[in-house]
């Protein structure tokens, strides 16, 4: 797993920048640098703008935890193609997990009766909240990754993928 401090000796490194000369740049000891380097402090967040303009990346990259995005885009001519759309429900201890391809949604969507007696392992409260003509909409633009996470009042959680 990445760390700013990883990150930033990476950058560092390809730039061929001595923990010196990053610490004069940011008006910081070298000491600071290394200890960002290895993990015992972070930056001064008013300082990673001059750190990822210094090695010519963005401040998203200086953070990238190496996990990837939550949520992406894709080429548009990609976007329904074998997607599946995951619907994750989180109750207190209890979690259920449903795959759907993407194609079942559009015709759960057309067919009013088949959408009214779509239910979700008893969790209605939260899935009723979630519009699924706007996660399709999100999809035909190429959003993919996380769309969706709604909490309701009792706790009960409903997170939608799509992948």
């Amino acid at each position: 797993m990445n760390s700013i401090g990883k990150n930033i000796a990476k950058y560092r490194k390809e730039k061929n920048i001595t923990q010196e000369q990053l610490a004069e740049i940011c008006n910081v000891s070298p000491q600071a640098v290394s200890k960002w380097e290895n993990d015992v402090s972070c930056p001064d967040v008013t300082l990673l703008k001059t750190i990822a303009r210094t090695f010519n990346v963005s401040v998203d990259a200086l953070l990238d935890d190496g996990q990837g995005a939550i949520t992406t885009f894709v080429e548009e001519n990609k976007t329904k193609t074998n997607k599946l759309l995951k619907i994750r429900c989180i109750d207190g201890d209890s979690k259920v997990n449903v795959n759907l391809p993407l194609a079942l949604i559009e015709v759960l969507l057309k067919n009013d009766d088949l959408a009214n007696s779509f239910h979700f392992g008893g969790k209605e409260n939260a899935f009723k909240s979630i519009d699924f003509n706007q996660i399709l909409e999100l999809v035909s633009l190429g959003v993919m990754g996380k769309l969706v996470e709604v909490e309701d009042k009792d706790g009960e959680t409903v997170e939608v993928w799509v992948e």
